[in-house]
Order: structure tokens, then C-alpha cells, then sequence
């Protein structure tokens, strides 16, 4: 049998409500609609903690031929070099650490990376660029990006470049997508290239300008993609890149 390749997901910091007498628990967790999908395209993904020891973080991307970066709260506005906008919420300097981490060396190691939401945001900060920290107040014109609708239902429509890795993954060059929001990629960072815009500009989505196996759009294609099925192309191509490095 051909070994799965191993899809390494990083995930976030979570509180769980207590009563008052009680020790608050801190865990860490992703919600299953990522896992699954990364099984239908024939992964097995692990869970990276939420942890800051490099080492245990290495230890962990050397165990494995991919990565995930999921949705989650806003990077910290301080890592490019801004002072926080007044909407700006959920942020968590340790998650954006160890994330920068798995950045960092998933690139060094050659990895395939898939960036989802958070994903796009935290690799453009990682690679040296900078955020649009809330878009219904910076951007001009902007549509509604943060749905408050249910998951499963496209919300606005994205325009795919021509020439782009997201344009040959999904075979098209537009796309209704689902969108949970309000933040999103300003000045690309380095080897960064933009791979979808929405009709009022923001960006949606960017990939490697060098060839490298980049891909991450601020869509939920996770919460989606059972019902919709261009959108499990996605996770097709993260695993498929992934399988190339099995065994090596």
C-alpha cells in the first residue's frame, strides 16, 4: 500500500467556557470540516499544537510532506509594522510566531503549503508584507466580505488570473466564493504574487511568483467543498504536491 502523504495543520488557542470555581482549560484544535477534507483528496493529517518550541515545530514539519494554514484571528498589526485599527480583534502573538515558524522552514524544506483565510494573511506578514486591516473602513467601495449567512453559500465572486497556479487548479477564471473576512493582503511580501481579486479590489488570494508549491485564497473552500466540488481541488492539489515528497 502507498503511504498517505502526511499534511501537517497548524492550528490555534481556544478557551472553553467554565464555571467561575473552575480552572479555565486551554486547548488547541481545528474544526473538522479541514481534516476532512484533506482525507477525501487521500491525506492524513496531523494537528500542529499550538506551541512556540522550534525544535518540537521542526520535528514535526520533518515528519511530514505538507502544510496547512487554516483561518483564525488577525495577526498581530505590530508584526508589519502598524499600530492596531480599532476593529481589529482575536489576536495572538504566539500563534503568529509559530506560524512565521512553520512559514519559514516549510520553505526551506521545499513543502507544499495551502493557505486558507488566516493563511493568505499570515504568509504575506511572514514574507515581509502588510495587511488592509479592516476593509469596510480602508477600502473604498468595498463589498461585503464577512458573511453572516451560512458557511455553505457562496457570498461574492473572485476574478482568477489567467496565467495563475490557482487558475490552473481550479480550471476557471471566476468563481463565487464563500468569504468570513474583514482583513486581507496590502503590499505583497517577497516571492509573493496575487492570484484572485474581488470586484472591488481586495485581494483574494496569492501563490509563489517563483515556482514554488504556494497556494492560500481567503475563501472557506473547507467548510464548502463537500457540496461545491471545485473548491475540494483545493485540498486535491496541497495532497497531490504533498505525495510527490513521500518516501524522499
Amino acid at each position: 500500500m502507498t503511504p498517505k502523504p502526511i499534511i501537517a495543520v497548524a492550528t490555534g488557542s481556544h478557551s472553553m467556557y467554565t464555571p467561575r470555581s473552575e480552572t479555565q482549560t486551554v486547548w488547541s484544535g481545528i474544526p473538522l470540516d479541514y481534516l476532512k477534507a484533506l482525507i477525501r483528496s487521500g491525506g492524513a493529517p496531523i494537528l500542529l499544537p499550538y506551541i512556540a518550541d522550534k525544535q518540537a515545530i521542526q520535528a514535526v514539519l520533518e515528519s511530514s510532506d505538507g502544510v496547512l494554514l487554516p483561518g483564525g484571528g488577525d495577526v498581530v498589526s505590530l508584526a508589519y509594522g502598524e499600530e492596531p485599527h480599532p476593529a481589529s480583534h482575536y489576536q495572538n502573538a504566539m500563534r503568529d510566531q509559530m506560524e512565521f515558524e512553520v512559514i519559514r522552514l516549510a520553505i526551506e524544506m521545499g513543502l507544499p503549503i495551502l493557505g486558507i483565510c488566516r493563511g493568505p494573511q499570515v504568509l504575506n506578514v511572514a514574507l515581509g508584507g502588510t495587511l488592509v486591516q479592516d476593509i469596510p473602513s480602508q477600502v473604498e467601495g468595498a463589498l461585503k466580505h464577512y458573511s453572516e449567512g451560512p458557511a455553505l453559500f457562496p457570498l461574492h465572486t473572485v476574478d482568477i488570473e489567467p496565467d495563475s497556479l490557482l487558475a490552473r487548479v481550479l480550471n476557471t477564471d471566476s468563481l463565487p466564493v464563500n468569504s468570513w473576512h474583514h482583513q486581507a493582503v496590502k503590499d505583497l511580501g517577497r516571492g509573493l504574487r496575487i492570484n484572485c481579486r474581488a470586484k472591488d479590489g481586495v485581494i483574494e488570494g496569492v501563490e509563489s511568483s517563483e515556482g514554488l508549491p504556494i497556494l492560500a485564497v481567503q475563501c472557506h473552500p473547507e467548510q464548502i467543498a463537500e457540496t461545491y466540488p471545485p473548491f475540494q481541488a483545493l485540498f486535491d492539489w496541497l495532497v497531490a504536491e504533498a505525495a510527490k515528497r513521500v518516501g524522499k
